[in-house]
């Protein structure tokens, strides 16, 4: 059983780079400063086609070298604009939401031990990544009880197939780096919401629905995130910066594609959540993000744009 390695929200080290790979391109951030990181380098480059395929299940790099090439030149153009001239010690790595599942569930007594915690967190995704338990790997953290009668202390569990896993550390392996932390695209850009980090677009790409301005208050926030990984679409809802709701997408949402996915996800949080979406953010490249929110207007949700960047930044400050 493997269970380290994977970011759920709370990112640190020293990691000071970090690498976006999606369906259809890698991205390359650089960044310097301790706590609040300040971006230095950022660019993309596009895949070859097909060359990674987003899923639960391995293989998905078709295209090893296709994939390195494209990191290396990257890598070769932010040394050329004079970063990177230290081999980072770890890096974090941004990974589309397919390949993570995430579960919220109660457990007896007190916080485990790292161990048993491992253990729970293992078991708790049995039913959900599609392997035996000893090929999951999973990462934890215990929530806070509500208050409520009943209520309890619960675990977060987050984890997907550590061969998967280790494909994507391979591919960044070709390049003498190690990764860090392991993060879904929708975690980055939840927590890049949450610090209020680079929104692309200013206030150009607010909507002040019904419900008033943005909430950027800790207390009380409920906010839906959608993430496109340049062709794989994940979604994270949380309250008070817990998460509650994840999904990722088998098939390629488009922007305007977006508000058609927001009703289901409406009826979800109202009813089995029992709450509503306050804010919704969009994190994407710029034109799918823009096409995203026109077509959420009428959704009347608060709505923000998120850059890459942005969530690339949250993935690697302390």
């Amino acid at each position: 059983m493997q269970t380290t390695g994977i970011g759920v929200g709370f990112f640190g080290n020293n990691e000071r780079v970090a690498i976006g790979l999606g369906a259809r391109r890698a991205r390359l951030l650089v960044g310097r400063g301790n706590g609040r990181v300040q971006q230095v380098f950022a660019d993309s480059r596009r895949l070859p086609e097909a060359a990674l395929r987003v899923g639960l299940r391995g293989p998905v790099i078709n295209d090893r070298d296709g994939v390195v090439a494209a990191l290396r030149e990257l890598v070769g153009k932010a040394k050329a604009a004079g970063v990177l001239r230290r081999t980072p010690e770890t890096v974090a790595l941004l990974v589309a939401d397919g390949a993570f599942k995430m579960v919220v569930g109660p457990i007896e007594g007190g916080a485990p031990s790292r161990a048993d915690g491992d253990r729970m967190a293992t078991w708790l995704l049995r039913e959900l990544v599609p392997v035996d338990e000893s090929e999951i790997r999973a990462d934890w953290s215990m929530l806070e009880a509500t208050g409520a009668e009943g209520s309890g202390p619960t675990m977060l569990s987050v984890g997907g197939v550590d061969a998967v896993m280790a494909e994507y550390e391979a591919t960044v392996a070709a390049l003498g780096w190690t990764v860090g932390r392991l993060v879904p695209w929708s975690f980055a850009a939840a927590a890049a919401g949450r610090s209020g980090g680079d929104v692309a677009g200013g206030d150009a790409g607010d909507n002040a629905g019904a419900d008033g301005d943005l909430d950027a208050s800790a207390a009380g926030r409920r906010d839906l995130v959608l993430c496109d990984a340049d062709g794989a679409l994940g979604a994270l809802f949380q309250t008070d910066g817990i998460p509650r709701l994840h999904r990722a997408w088998r098939t390629p949402i488009t922007g305007e594609g977006v508000a058609e996915q927001l009703p289901t996800l409406r009826r979800y949080v109202n009813d089995h959540l029992e709450t509503t979406i306050g804010n919704l953010w969009l994190c994407g490249d710029s034109a799918w993000a823009a096409a995203a929110a026109a077509a959420c207007e009428l959704s009347r949700i608060p709505t923000r744009i998120l850059s890459p960047e942005a969530a690339l930044c949250a993935a690697i400050e302390g």
